[in-house]
């Protein structure tokens, strides 16, 4: 699937509700400081174990560097991996520029641009290890999406899922 079309088919499926009454600002606020929190202390462990940076003395994983674990990260493709944490970075990226926008800055639409485009030469990276297309992964989730909206979001159907069928059709489309 082409991006054009890709555009055009998520905008269908997207949710144009605001369910403040749920979620108040200082949940919004906690939920953002934590993901940012996390996300730094994963950017700099992405940079030690592929760029070989060291960590800062004040980083929280150095309080466990001789506690015994059974995680193996080599069980995994190690792009797989570098992709994920990747993309993870990329994204608290955006969410340190969106909480400062919140917070009363100005939303810097350049650097937003800058971070999607690091994102994808990440996913980029992700494709090439999975031997996916980003056409296909696009067609197949426009798919999934399809079935779980028939006609438009909504947000029962984005609740009560019928993950059986949706499992169904991404195999179809991803074997």
């Amino acid at each position: 699937m082409d991006n054009k079309t890709y555009l055009e088919a998520s905008a269908r499926t997207a949710s144009t509700q605001f369910h403040e009454d749920k979620i108040t600002p200082a949940m919004v606020e906690m939920a953002l400081q934590e993901a940012i929190a996390t996300g730094n202390m994963l950017d700099a462990i992405k940079k030690g174990l592929y760029y070989g940076k060291s960590l800062p003395d004040n980083h929280p994983a150095l309080d466990n560097k001789f506690t015994e674990t059974d995680l193996d990260p080599r069980a995994i493709d190690q792009d797989i991996l570098h992709a994920a944490l990747g993309i993870y970075t990329e994204a608290t990226e955006m969410l340190e520029a969106i909480y400062l926008t919140m917070k009363g800055a100005e939303f810097d639409k350049v650097n937003a641009a800058e971070e999607l485009g690091d994102a994808e030469w990440y996913m980029a990276m992700l494709y090439r290890s999975l031997e996916e297309t980003p056409e296909n992964v696009k067609r197949v989730n426009i798919d999934k999406l399809r079935h779980r909206y028939p006609e438009k979001f909504r947000s029962m159907d984005a609740i009560d899922r019928d993950l059986d069928t949706e499992r169904e059709i991404l195999e179809k489309g991803h074997s």
